[in-house]
């Protein structure tokens, strides 16, 4: 049995799409929401989406957190933490760091400020967690090499040529993590999937995923308390 989680960054107005897919496939998935972000979800979709799905904070901002003073870095995540508890009545337990950039001061911040978990984007193969405040990722849902040129194309609203062959990769790495019975964790941004269109892509791999039998679904959240904290 491997264990089977995802993650949707930023908060965009396409990850209802994404609640809905993993509804449609009985799967989990934590969303991490940007209060200042283009196209964002509106507090109601927000509210909504905590009735389907776990959600995390991603700062005010999408602040490039290493960056920050301390004192700028807690304006950020705690803001970020005490917003969405406002919008959706729960409390928010979950972290991610913006652009995956974090340095320890900010994991302390993130480690202090009543968080049990952040999502990093260290990438392992199915490796177990270690750290809470630095859960790792699988594999990106994204079509060409995710640098900091073909982020560039795609804001200008120019679509990568594709060259990784995700569809191939993502599955030899689900095989991979499923032979060694660990932990697979797909993380994208739907804004990206809209851009590319990679949403019948994106379904038919979790359609083939729900058809396994030797799979645990779960949130961040939920990974983060079976590895570390035995709930």
């Amino acid at each position: 049995m491997f264990t089977f989680t995802t993650s949707w960054d930023d908060g965009d107005k396409n990850d209802l799409r994404i609640a809905d897919l993993l509804d449609r496939y009985g799967m989990r998935g934590t969303f991490y929401i940007a209060k200042s972000q283009k196209n964002r979800l509106s507090e109601e979709d927000i509210l909504a989406l905590s009735k389907q799905q776990e959600i995390g904070a991603h700062t005010l901002t999408h602040a490039d957190l290493p960056l920050l003073t301390k004192e700028e870095k807690i304006h950020e995540i705690q803001g970020s933490k005490e917003w969405l508890e406002s919008v959706t009545g729960n409390s928010v337990h979950f972290f991610c760091y913006p652009y995956g950039r974090v340095d320890e001061e900010t994991r302390e911040v993130v480690a202090t400020l009543g968080f049990k978990a952040a999502r990093s984007s260290v990438k392992t193969l199915g490796t177990k967690p270690t750290d809470p405040y630095m859960l790792p990722v699988t594999t990106m849902t994204y079509r060409a090499p995710y640098t900091p040129i073909t982020k560039m194309l795609l804001i200008a609203g120019v679509t990568p040529a594709s060259n990784s062959g995700w569809e191939v990769l993502v599955r030899e790495k689900l095989e991979k993590v499923a032979a060694d019975e660990g932990y697979f964790h797909l993380w994208g941004h739907s804004w990206e999937i809209e851009k590319l269109k990679l949403w019948s892509s994106l379904e038919m791999f979790l359609k083939e995923v729900s058809l396994r039998k030797d799979v645990l679904y779960v949130s961040n959240g939920e990974l983060a308390d079976k590895v570390f904290y035995g709930e």
